[in-house]
């Protein structure tokens, strides 16, 4: 994973499959899941094969992930998910009051 421009980018070789069927990707809090399962047959008159394979990972992002704004390409056999930055909230600063509890005075006084 890498990041650049205001994204994290994701790039994973996933050759032949086909990413309308075989590829899903979620994001749940800060985890990002890509999976792919492919399979595929051949039968002639003497022979049959079946080629199968699966991939899964699970990235924990950082809390900065905008869930919505999430994107997904597959070209040539990568798979590119981009993930946008969300912008840092300003942080406010405020003075908080400290209060005397109630007896307190009064345990001073008898002192």
């Amino acid at each position: 994973m890498t990041s650049g421009e205001g994204r994290y980018v994701l790039k994973a070789e996933l050759p032949a499959v086909d990413p309308d069927e075989d590829i899903t990707i979620t994001v749940d809090g800060d985890v990002l899941r890509v999976s792919a399962e492919h399979e595929e047959s051949s039968e002639t008159k003497d022979h049959s094969e079946i080629h199968y394979g699966s991939f899964e990972r699970a990235v924990r992002l950082p809390e900065v992930i905008d869930p919505e704004d999430v994107k997904a390409e597959y070209a040539d056999g990568v798979l590119t998910v981009s993930l946008a930055l969300r912008q840092p909230q300003e942080s406010r600063s405020r003075t908080v009051p400290v209060t005397r509890a109630r007896g307190a005075d009064e345990a001073e006084s008898a002192s």
